[in-house]
């Protein structure tokens, strides 16, 4: 067994770096990256000076990218709709190492997932059922997308296994340690809570008074740093840039999410996560007299952290897409856990020895068939996918003056990321503000540039129909694969005049 564990991680590090997107592109992305990127720069919002001096109406609005909203403590800031703690955390790493390492953070992460999963399966089963459990993991769909992107799936399950690698240890919970994990994974994912106050009450169960304060004491800083960021960016404590409690979580969400997640989990994993909450409990509900130390290690936190994290998103607004597994990833893990160390455990004592050869077998079936799931296939295929914000990004940094003023909205936030500071949201603005604000940009510096990916061009020709740049007669500057267009407005007028108007054509970065 010695070496199977870092060679494992070693081969999704591989991966992730592979078929990493290492882009900023949608606007879960976008937040995380445009936030860590001001606050590296010792701000603590993304701003515009557009957002005081433009004159069309809710010039604010209409210049917060993507994932953004329109702060509400800095006339020219933009608030983040996603939890900020993440950002303010690798902020540094971004400041200290450049934008090419913040974004392979969540590499590393996965890295770390899945070593915590092996230590917690081998402390259950043995390192046999470690490393079963870790394959499993590191082949599963939804990690394999998530371990590409620049967000705090993978580094918030992260934290929440090895809280529970430190609650499990063999010699004694470390109560400080598994504090410290909680209050990281709730820095990133405040909605959680519930996971944490879970772990608290058994802490307080398992460690007395003594271990309790201990725990609490780990948690403490991390809490308090989620009230100070919601402070800052939204102006109280108890506030998010999601939304209202009632709009996020409603009892009419739960039937969806569980016909949702089951149809999910069946597709992408065949339902091994489903069959994992049978051996979670029947683990759980083992005889009382334990006859190994394998059996002695508690199996109760991995329940409160499974039913915590299910229990907190069941009543969440509902997303049809297979990915949003993502949202339930802590527990998928910890349930596939319990069902290695269930087989594992099972074919010992059959056995009379420790025989490994059926759970391993079971093992490689399991991440063969993963890896040829279609959603397998959609988490390889995003690296291509995504490469266009990339290449949109650099393309504009090298080959468009940085004077000119940028009308676009799907990539906005790879705009920003760039460098772009000055980018307009044509979705947010005026429809009868798009010539004029045009002219105006255009007096101000260099004429402003259109970057529109070819759906949606229809939606910005219906938006500013009747304005002559609303139609977008002329041809592209640049074509970028056919998948992005950047279209120059002092274009139109030399194409109009029957002077020609080359387009460059542009491959994807690779």
């Amino acid at each position: 067994m010695t070496g199977w564990p870092q060679r494992g991680v070693l081969v999704l590090a591989i991966y992730a770096e592979r078929l990493g997107t290492h882009a900023v592109g949608g606007s879960d992305s976008s937040c995380y990256g445009l936030l860590a990127q001001a606050v590296s720069r010792g701000e603590t919002e993304p701003a515009s000076a557009l957002a005081i001096d433009a004159p069309w109406p809710d010039a604010q609005r209409t210049t917060a990218p993507g994932g953004f909203v329109p702060s509400a403590q800095s006339s020219s800031g933009a608030a983040p709709v996603c939890a900020p703690g993440y950002a303010w955390l690798t902020a540094p790493v971004l400041r200290l190492a450049g934008a090419e390492a913040w974004l392979r953070l969540s590499s590393l992460a996965g890295v770390l997932l899945v070593w915590a999963t092996f230590l917690l399966a081998q402390r259950l089963a043995g390192a046999w059922a470690g490393l079963a459990a870790a394959g499993l993991v590191a082949s599963s769909p939804v990690l394999l997308f998530q371990v590409v992107q620049p967000m705090t799936d993978v580094a918030s399950a992260a934290a929440w296994l090895w809280a529970l690698v430190a609650l499990t240890r063999a010699g004694g919970p470390r109560w400080w340690l598994a504090g410290s994990a909680v209050g990281m994974a709730l820095l990133m994912r405040p909605n959680l809570l519930l996971v944490g106050l879970l772990l608290g009450v058994w802490v307080l169960w398992a460690g007395r008074f003594r271990g309790a304060v201990t725990y609490a004491v780990g948690v403490m800083p991390w809490g308090l740093a989620v009230l100070a960021l919601n402070a800052v960016h939204y102006g109280s404590p108890l506030r998010s840039g999601y939304g209202s409690v009632g709009d996020l979580f409603s009892w009419a969400h739960v039937l969806p999410n569980a016909e949702g997640y089951a149809r999910a989990l069946e597709s992408a994993q065949f339902g091994m996560p489903v069959a994992g909450v049978l051996a979670l409990l029947l683990l759980w509900w083992r005889p009382p007299h334990a006859s190994t130390t394998h059996d002695a290690v508690p199996v109760l936190p991995l329940v409160l952290v499974a039913v915590g994290v299910i229990a907190s998103y069941l009543p969440y607004r509902h997303y049809p897409e297979w990915w949003y597994l993502r949202f339930l990833l802590p527990a998928l893990v910890v349930l596939t856990v319990a069902l290695v160390v269930l087989v594992s455990r099972g074919v010992a004592r059959a056995s009379g020895r420790g025989t490994e050869a059926l759970p391993l077998a079971l093992t490689v079936v399991g991440m063969t068939a993963q890896w040829r799931t279609a959603e397998a296939a959609e988490a390889r295929s995003l690296r291509s996918l995504e490469s266009r914000f990339r290449t949109v990004g650099r393309v504009m940094t090298t080959q468009v003056s940085p004077r000119r003023a940028v009308l676009s909205v799907w990539d906005s936030g790879s705009l920003r990321f760039a460098g772009r500071g000055e980018v307009v949201l044509w979705d947010a603005l005026d429809p009868q503000w798009l010539d004029r604000a045009v002219d105006w940009l255009a007096a101000r510096g260099e004429a402003p540039v259109i970057v529109i990916e070819p759906w949606e061009e229809a939606a910005f020709r219906a938006r500013f129909a009747g304005q002559q740049f609303g139609v977008l007669d002329w041809p592209p500057r640049v074509d970028i694969d056919s998948r992005v267009r950047i279209y120059r407005t002092d274009g139109r007028a030399r194409y109009l005049s029957g002077a020609p108007v080359e387009t460059t054509l542009v491959p994807l970065l690779r």
